[in-house]
């Protein structure tokens, strides 16, 4: 299997147990229980949860704006842009600016994807992001899978996303959705 891929998973992985292990006794760690109610406590303590029949925002359509070749060798790099609408729950129609940094795996169909933008709202209050993610060469198209972070913002109607950190899936069937971590 190729290093860069089995580094990019692993900081998936990491990134992952760190999200699950988010203010939590790390596993391993020798119990120094003086009582029964210590253990009680740390076994009731909830993790980061994700409800997946709940996202925060799904694509209506999206426009490719441009790409650009960065790099060929090694690997191909692009920069490309793309435009979407969409709506967020709880506010309505969106505008999403980003563009993303590909590096294409040469001796398979993965891409390693680095991404930013921001969010605007009808009403013009806007939220930033970056993100990191997986994408797929399929027989269907390109999938990808990904991790964001939303920036703080003052924006009254998008300031429950600051800080926040998400999971999406943008596939040709299911268009770019974001589930928010709790």
């Amino acid at each position: 299997m190729n290093k860069n891929l089995l580094t990019y998973i692993a900081m998936f992985f990491g990134l992952g147990l760190s999200i699950i292990c988010y203010d939590q006794i790390v596993v391993g760690q020798n119990l120094d229980v003086n009582d029964n109610t210590e253990l009680i406590s740390l076994l009731k303590t909830q993790t980061n949860s994700l409800n997946v029949s709940e996202p925060i925002y799904q694509t209506i359509n999206g426009s490719f704006l441009s790409t650009r070749e960065l790099s060929t060798s090694p690997t191909l790099v692009t920069e490309e842009m793309f435009l979407e609408d969409a709506i967020m729950k709880d506010i309505g129609n969106v505008k999403n600016n980003m563009t993303f940094i590909n590096t294409y795996n040469a001796q398979s169909t993965i891409i390693q994807g680095k991404g930013n933008g921001t969010i605007e709202t009808s009403d013009g209050q806007t939220i930033g992001w970056m993100s990191s993610d997986i994408g797929v060469i399929s027989e269907s198209g390109l999938i990808f899978h990904g991790i964001i972070l939303f920036d703080n913002t003052n924006s009254e109607k998008l300031s429950f996303l600051n800080g926040k950190l998400g999971v999406y899936k943008d596939a040709p069937k299911v268009h770019r959705t974001i589930w928010l971590f709790n």
